[in-house]
C-alpha cells in the first residue's frame, strides 16, 4: 500500500499529537496539549498515512538563532515520529528530507533539532553544533572558593519575572551563538508550574534576579526535590535555567544555590544544562568534587554554505576553501571560498583546490563557533592536502564565547 506524504489538516491535530506521543511512548496530558495547540501550525507539519491511517509525524517551525555575531531565522525541527508498527520503512527519511527541502523553498539557511538519537539525524546532514556540561555537586564537599560578590540577588514573583528575565535572554541571544529567541507564549510555558511530568514537590518554581552595578545581569530559576532521611534533609536543587550576562553573576548564582537552606545536592541538567565555558569549573575548591558529564544540546544542519558563511562573523581574517558533500539531494554540496575581512565573511562557489573536503554534517558542526573541525580530522571524518589545513579552518570559524543552547523545542 502507497504511503501519502502531506501536511496535517486542522481536525488532524489531536490524532498528530497522538502519533507523536505513541512514537516516543509518552502520555498526553493537558500541558502538552496547550503546546501543541499554540505551536503546531498544520502548515509546518508532514505526517506519513498508511491506508488512510497517520503512521508518522514531523513538524518544523521557524525560530530565532544566534549564530556567531548575528541572529538569522532557522527552521526548528521536532516532533519527528514513527508508530512502531511502521518503523524501518523508509518514512522518517522521506518526512525529514521533505521538511529540509521545505526550509529551502521557505529561503531559510539552516535548520537545527534537539536529536533523541543522534546517530539518525547525522545521516540528513545534521551535526552536533552545542555541547554542554551537566554538573552535580553536593555538601559538604562542595566547597566554592571564597570571593566577593558582585552584585546581590533577589527573589520574584512570576509577573515579575515576565517583565525581568526577557530583556536578560535577549542580550544572551545576541552574544552567545546556539540561543534561541523566545516569544511571549514561550516565556509563559518556561515559567508554567504546570508540568505534569514533574512530581507535586518540585513543580513549584523559584525565580531568582541578580543585580549588578548596572542593574539586572543575570536570573536563575530552580526546583526543589523534597527528600529526608534519618540524617536530616537532603534535598536536591535542580537548576533549570541561569544566564549570567556579567562577570561574576554565575559565580553568585552558584554559591546561592549552594546555601540555600536544607538542600544537599546541586544539579544542572535539562534545561539546566551549562556552557562548556561556565565559571564553575574554576569555582570549586576541589574540582573532583564536581560530577561532570559531557552532552550535546543542538543538532545544526546548513541548507546554504555561501549563505550561513557570509551571515555569521568571524574573529580573525583569513581564507578557506571548502569541498562539501551532502546526502539529502546534494542540497548544499559545491566548493566555496570563504574570505574574512574586518571580521566580515564572504563565501562564494570557487573552482580552486579545496584546503578541506567534508560533509555537510561536519561543516555545520563548526558552523555556530565549536572549535571541531581539528578532532574530525583526527577521527578521520575529514579530507585534507595540509595537515595544517583543519587547525586553521578551526582558528577562522571558532568564537568566543562557545555555543550554547538549553531551550528544547
Amino acid at each position: 500500500m502507497p504511503v501519502e506524504f502531506r501536511p496535517i489538516r486542522p481536525e488532524e491535530l489531536a490524532q498528530f499529537a497522538d502519533v507523536n506521543l505513541t512514537a516516543f511512548g509518552e502520555r498526553g496530558d493537558p500541558w502538552f496539549e496547550r503546546w501543541f495547540r499554540e505551536r503546531v501550525k498544520p502548515q509546518d507539519t508532514i505526517a506519513a498515512f498508511a491506508d488512510g491511517q497517520m503512521v508518522g509525524s514531523s513538524l518544523a517551525f521557524p525560530l530565532e538563532l544566534a549564530l556567531p555575531g548575528t541572529v538569522v531565522t532557522a527552521s526548528g525541527v521536532t516532533a519527528v515520529g514513527v508508530l512502531p508498527t511502521h518503523r524501518r520503512r523508509g518514512l522518517l527519511r522521506e518526512m525529514m528530507t521533505r521538511q529540509i527541502l521545505g526550509a529551502r523553498d521557505q529561503g531559510l539557511a539552516m535548520a537545527i533539532l534537539w536529536a533523541s538519537e543522534g546517530a539518525i539525524y547525522s545521516r540528513f546532514g545534521f551535526g552536533p553544533a552545542a555541547r554542554s556540561w551537566r554538573v552535580a555537586l553536593e555538601h559538604p564537599r562542595a566547597q566554592l572558593v571564597p570571593l566577593p560578590t558582585s552584585g546581590s540577588l533577589r527573589m520574584v514573583g512570576r509577573d515579575e519575572a515576565l517583565q525581568r528575565f526577557p530583556p536578560l535572554h535577549d542580550h544572551l541571544l545576541q552574544s552567545r551563538p546556539g540561543t534561541i529567541g523566545r516569544d511571549q507564549r514561550a516565556w509563559e510555558m518556561s515559567l508554567s508550574e504546570d508540568d505534569p511530568h514533574l512530581p507535586r514537590d518540585e513543580a513549584r518554581l523559584f525565580l531568582v534576579v541578580h543585580q549588578g552595578d548596572g542593574g539586572d545581569d543575570g536570573y536563575l530559576v530552580y526546583r526543589i526535590r523534597q527528600a529526608w532521611s534519618a540524617l536530616g534533609a537532603r534535598s536536591t536543587l535542580l537548576i533549570s535555567e541561569m544566564v549570567a550576562n556579567a562577570p561574576g553573576a554565575a559565580a553568585d548564582m552558584w554559591r546561592y544555590c549552594l546555601e540555600v537552606d536544607l538542600v544537599h545536592r546541586v544539579e544542572a541538567s535539562g534545561r539546566g544544562l551549562r556552557p562548556l565555558d561556565d565559571p564553575i569549573l574554576w569555582l570549586a575548591k576541589d574540582p573532583q568534587a564536581l560530577e561532570l558529564g559531557l552532552g550535546t544540546t543542538i543538532w545544526a544542519r546548513i541548507i546554504d554554505v555561501p549563505e550561513v558563511l557570509s551571515a555569521r562573523r568571524y574573529q580573525r581574517d583569513g581564507d578557506l576553501t571548502i569541498e562539501v558533500s551532502d546526502p539529502v539531494e546534494h542540497l548544499a554540496e559545491g566548493r566555496f571560498r570563504l574570505h574574512v575581512a574586518n571580521g566580515v565573511g564572504e563565501c562564494r562557489k570557487t573552482e580552486s583546490s579545496p584546503d578541506l573536503i567534508l560533509g555537510v554534517s561536519e561543516l555545520s558542526s563548526a558552523c555556530l563557533g565549536q572549535r571541531c573541525l581539528t578532532g574530525l580530522a583526527a577521527a578521520g571524518r575529514l579530507s585534507m592536502g595540509d595537515p595544517a589545513a583543519a587547525r586553521r579552518a578551526d582558528d577562522l570559524l571558532a568564537w568566543d564565547p562557545p555555543p550554547w543552547c538549553f531551550e528544547d523545542f
